[in-house]
């Protein structure tokens, strides 16, 4: 290769011989550490130099105050160390990352240091030192520039090398995991099979535990009533035909057949004397009975997945235009469960015997019904039991036996 031998300038023929020598050490391997090695024995040959190497930036290293990482070396260090470990090597490397164009310094002995970029991005620097006090010569910084585009892309390659083989050994990693995952899973998965059918039998047998004792704390109440049998069967029949004509989330409520049921839970705490007395209430019988949507409240206080229960044990004697107790709502201020409960309730109360009548018929109940909507019941619960099929209505109704 020829070059002057005292200036230390790269002749012209240069680009074909020293320049495509170091490139050709690119693809010499699949070995990034291998090819940078031999780029740096290229490039000290091709600029004759004692020393060359490649330091790296870091994954952020956008910014020229930023730190290096040693990378490739090759060459005799200089009297201070080897490039990249001594303590002048971070200025030169901040001002080589800042320039647009190869850094010169020196003395005792001429350096070089410029920036390696890929598609922009900073990835190092290449940096040579010559032993000897001779210049380095413009034709000297064009050939580094060069040569500094090779070191990038050995470098870059070396990055993507790392990176692609941490992720295979993570990859592997989670391989190896998954596998024993798989294991643990198949030797449990019969266990847990079995225990999750014993739960779902143990879970079967609560909520039919939790019903049976529902319904006997209903019949418990219905015990109370003097004059008709079935009530609260029928009224929860009724409720749940006018909540599915009602539609939307209403008829999926958790516990509403439940609210039906217990409507009037806190009667349990009624005098027998004041809830069966056969003529009018007194004043003061009058408050005691009032209080049963409170006293149903409190019974039902702590209970779990009731809140629609306790909706309708404590509001379900309140009406569309706020004459009704223990609060006075008025409107929809009233939960719509206990608007249905009212109506249905009424219906009910209409369309069974009495001492005192006779039962009403379910075209006459209705039409009562549709005369009281918008003052004592709410139109939309009115509405709504008019939608069910009069023959669901009659056979609900024809279960009503009289109580001897």
């Amino acid at each position: 290769m020829a070059r002057e031998s005292r200036s230390g300038s790269v002749a012209r023929t240069l680009p074909d011989q020293g320049l495509l020598a170091a490139f050709r050490a690119l693809g010499a391997g699949d070995d990034p550490r291998t090819a940078g090695t031999a780029l740096l024995e290229h490039v000290c040959t091709t600029l004759d130099t004692e020393e060359g190497a490649i330091l790296l930036a870091g994954p952020d290293d956008h910014r020229p105050d930023r730190s290096f990482l040693p990378g490739q070396h090759h060459g005799s260090p200089g009297p201070g160390g080897r490039l990249g470990t001594r303590d002048t090597d971070p200025l030169r490397w901040a001002d080589a990352l800042a320039a647009s164009q190869p850094v010169a310094a020196g003395p005792p002995a001429p350096e070089l240091w410029c920036q390696m970029a890929v598609e922009g991005r900073p990835v190092g620097v290449l940096a040579v030192r010559r032993g000897r006090a001779a210049p380095f010569m413009p034709a000297d910084h064009a050939a580094i520039e060069i040569l500094a585009v090779g070191a990038a892309v050995a470098a870059d390659r070396l990055r993507l090398r790392r990176l692609w083989s941490d992720k295979l050994e993570q990859a592997d990693a989670v391989h190896s995991q998954l596998l024993r995952y798989a294991d643990d899973l198949r030797t449990t998965w019969a266990a847990e099979r079995r225990q999750a059918e014993e739960l779902r039998q143990a879970l079967a047998a609560v909520e039919h535990a939790y019903s049976a004792t529902v319904r006997a704390l209903a019949t418990a109440v219905e015990a109370k009533d003097a004059y008709t049998g079935g009530h609260l069967n029928r009224v929860t029949a009724y409720g749940v035909q006018v909540c599915k004509a009602i539609g939307g989330g209403l008829p999926a409520t958790p516990g509403l057949e439940y609210a039906f049921l217990l409507h009037d839970l806190g009667k349990i705490g009624v005098p027998d004397a004041v809830l069966n007395k056969a003529g009018p209430l007194t004043d003061e019988e009058w408050v005691l009975m009032r209080e049963h949507p409170a006293i149903g409240m409190r019974i039902l206080d702590g209970v779990p997945q009731m809140e629609v229960v306790r909706e309708v044990v404590y509001c379900h004697h309140e009406r569309w235009d706020g004459a009704g107790y223990p609060e006075g709502l008025k409107g929809e201020a009233t939960p719509l469960a206990a608007r249905v409960f009212a109506a249905v309730d009424a219906f009910d109360a209409m369309t069974t015997d009495r001492p005192y009548r006779r039962a009403a018929g379910v075209d006459e109940a209705l039409a009562r019904l549709r005369a009281a909507s918008g003052t004592q019941f709410a139109p939309d619960a009115v509405e709504a039991i008019h939608l069910v099929d009069r023959e669901q209505l009659q056979a609900i109704q024809a279960t009503a036996v009289r109580r001897q």
